[in-house]
């Protein structure tokens, strides 16, 4: 395996090179390595190339460079400690410094808030609208209350009848009032539990386009409430466990394998990797 020095800078391309090099002296193709790791030609293609703009999350690559070390034989710490040179200074080269924040309330509850807010607000113009409206067209008696004892109580009578009854301005209907009504048959709550001491990316989208990603780690617990089919998408499948409607599943897949699955009430639909070939 080639080496570097201390002191020797690593940028993605020498890292890349590092890890070609590594593997061809093992003699193994890089179709071998994504046949046995399960990680798509594309990302290690992309890891072989120095071109971490195109790869997922950090936590991830490291995960793949890992089982990239332990396919061909070698130790992997030493491929880990050129990765995390080679990945600070491509970060700092190109500013980024993503960090996920680690949400502590209940995301499906904050989604739905965004979504209510601004239906809320329109339906509370229009009621304030309508309010102007009717009081405009409204005459100034017909707010008295009329006197039995003045002979002017049919004058007033008959003012009310003569003039027109204003329509109320209609309200506008929720886009997920239908979804409310159905709650029991659509509605899929699961909970995402990560393993202590790992972490794990993941990223789901449901049926009303509601979507959403989120970094767990150390045994961190996410609870979400969403209309299903759900497709979900998990960075790291062996390192959580998923529980839907009460059933948990466990070994959804390898350590630091991404996999796809739609989820409904009634479990799980496997969608595979995902991954394009390249």
């Amino acid at each position: 395996m080639v080496k570097l020095n201390d002191g020797d800078p690593v940028t993605p391309a020498v890292f890349g090179e590092q890890l070609r090099l590594t593997r061809e002296g093992a003699g193994l193709r890089i179709e071998d390595i994504a046949a046995e790791t399960k990680v798509s030609k594309a990302i290690l293609n992309g890891l072989e190339q120095g071109n971490f703009k195109f790869l997922p999350e950090r936590v991830f690559c490291r995960s793949f460079v890992a089982q990239y070390a332990r396919t061909i034989g070698v130790e992997d710490g030493p491929l880990l400690e050129s990765f995390d040179r080679a990945w600070e200074e491509y970060s700092a080269a190109s500013g980024a410094y993503s960090n996920l924040e680690i949400l502590t309330d209940d995301l499906g509850r904050s989604i739905r808030w965004r979504f209510w807010i601004p239906i809320t607000a329109g339906v509370a113009i229009l009621l304030v609208a309508a309010a102007v409206i009717l009081r405009g067209s409204t005459s100034p008696g017909e707010g008295l209350v009329p006197d039995p004892r003045r002979s002017g109580v049919r004058t007033v009578t008959a003012a009310l009848a003569a003039s027109p009854v204003a329509k109320p301005t209609p309200q506008l209907q929720p886009a997920r009032t239908k979804i409310v009504d159905d709650e029991d048959e659509s509605m899929v709550r699961m909970t995402v539990e990560v393993n202590l001491g790992t972490e794990c990316w993941i990223h789901f989208r449901d049926r009303d386009g509601m979507t959403g990603q989120q970094l767990l780690t150390n045994g961190q617990r996410l609870a979400l409430e969403l209309v299903g089919p759900v497709k979900l998408t998990v960075g790291n499948a062996g390192a959580v466990r998923l529980t839907v409607d009460g059933t948990t599943y466990r070994d959804l897949g390898l350590p630091g394998q991404v996999i796809h699955t739609e989820v409904t009430q009634q479990g799980l639909n496997p969608l595979g990797s995902g991954e394009s070939e390249s």
